[in-house]
C-alpha cells in the first residue's frame, strides 16, 4: 500500500489539465498535434500525441483560440478572439475538422454568421448578418444524400460543401 501512494501521486501530477500554448509546446504534423518530446527524432512512434486543453496566442499576447485536443486533433467546442480580444467565432471540431454548429461575430460583438459544418465542409443553411445584427443573406449548402452517394465513390462528392442556393435581403 505504501508503494501505491507515491505512484498515484505521480500519476495525478503527470495528468495535469492545465491548458498548454499550442505554438510554444506542441507541434503540428499531418494535422495532428504532438508534444515536443523527441520532436527531432526521425521516427514518428517516439513522439507523443497530445490530449488535453490547449490555446494559442496572437503576437500581442492576447488569446487567439482555446479548446480541447483529443488524440492530437482539435475536438469539441473551440472559441477564437481577434487581436483586440473581441470574440471572433465559436464552433465545434471533430477529429480536427469543423463539424457542427458555428457562429461568427463582428468586432462590435454582433453576430456575423451562423451555420453548420459536416466533416470540414459547410452544410445546410447558413445565415449572414451585417454589423448592426440585421440578417442580410441566407445560403444553402449542398450535402451529399443517399441518392447522390450511390452515383459516385464514397466520400468523393464534388458538389459537397458548395452553395446550392443564395438569397439576399
Amino acid at each position: 500500500m505504501k508503494k501505491l501512494i507515491p505512484f498515484v501521486l505521480l500519476l495525478i501530477a503527470g495528468c495535469s489539465s492545465d491548458p498548454v500554448d499550442m505554438d510554444a509546446v506542441l507541434y503540428e504534423r499531418a494535422g495532428q498535434y504532438i508534444t515536443n518530446d523527441n520532436f527531432h527524432s526521425f521516427f514518428y512512434f517516439n513522439q507523443k500525441v497530445y490530449n488535453g486543453p490547449a490555446y494559442s496566442l496572437h503576437r500581442n499576447g492576447k488569446k487567439k483560440e482555446a479548446g480541447e485536443i483529443k488524440n492530437g486533433f482539435q475536438t469539441g467546442k473551440w472559441d477564437a478572439w481577434d487581436d483586440d480580444g473581441n470574440k471572433w467565432f465559436s464552433g465545434s471540431y471533430e477529429h480536427g475538422r469543423e463539424h457542427g454548429k458555428w457562429v461568427g461575430y463582428h468586432a462590435n460583438g454582433e453576430k456575423k454568421y451562423e451555420g453548420s459544418y459536416e466533416n470540414g465542409l459547410q452544410a445546410g443553411k447558413w445565415t449572414y448578418y451585417n454589423k448592426k445584427g440585421v440578417k442580410n443573406m441566407e445560403e444553402s449548402y449542398f450535402s451529399c444524400s443517399k441518392e447522390c452517394e450511390e452515383s459516385h465513390f464514397k466520400h468523393t462528392c464534388s458538389k459537397e460543401g458548395k452553395v446550392r442556393e443564395s438569397k439576399k435581403f
